[in-house]
């Protein structure tokens, strides 16, 4: 009884991870409104109502989808900030990954821009989606400010403000490259001026 207790919870687990990793995909690819649960279903490999059994609604599901999404990208930019160098180098290194996850159109930072889409006309998504934004901006503040004010680096501007204008930039230039494609000079550029208007928040 309880073997079966257990495998029947495992296989529980790995269906929800199977649903939840097809949003992912079929809402990056498709969009949110053209994604329907028939389809995360399909692209599953599982039934329409083993989804429903999952998640109560459409809205639960997308609630989740951006908690996954979020937990993927806060650890590629914990994993480029724990690299070997200094304190301004490991903040310039995560600010980069922040930025090529946009440029590159990473399935989880387009799932975000859908959410949103869904977050103006449903309030429960409106407060799942602040709270992911106010977690990143927490993460740039622990990951990033607080080592360069243990130095002794002070701050222009307070952290959070800080924090939310480098989030609002990066944002704004992700939605920039879906429709109007930084060139390549133009990439080097941007990126040079985001570690000047970083670097500038603060006094070296």
């Amino acid at each position: 009884m309880t073997r079966r207790a257990r495998r029947a919870y495992k296989k529980s687990d790995e269906s929800r991870e199977l649903v939840l990793d097809a949003a992912i995909a079929q809402i990056a690819a498709n969009g949110i409104g053209k994604t329907s649960v028939q389809d995360i279903a399909t692209a599953a490999g599982l039934s329409k109502g083993l989804v429903h059994y999952h998640f109560d609604s459409k809205v639960d599901l997308y609630r989740e989808v951006l908690v996954r999404s979020c937990d993927f990208m806060r650890v590629r930019i914990q994993a480029a900030f724990e690299l070997p160098g200094s304190p301004l180098e490991r903040v310039r290194r995560a600010l980069h990954e922040m930025w090529s996850m946009r440029r590159d159109g990473a399935p989880h930072v387009r799932v975000l821009s859908e959410i949103a889409l869904v977050a103006r006309v449903e309030p429960e998504m409106g407060q799942a989606l602040g709270e992911a934004l106010r977690k990143a901006r927490e993460q740039m503040i622990e990951i990033g400010f607080k080592e360069l004010v243990a130095l002794g680096v002070r701050p222009r501007v307070s952290p959070p403000v800080a924090a939310r204008l480098l989030l609002a930039t990066l944002d704004g230039l992700g939605i920039q490259q879906m429709f109007d494609p930084l060139t390549s000079d133009e990439e080097v550029e941007v990126l040079r001026a985001l570690d000047l208007t970083s670097m500038a928040m603060f006094e070296l």
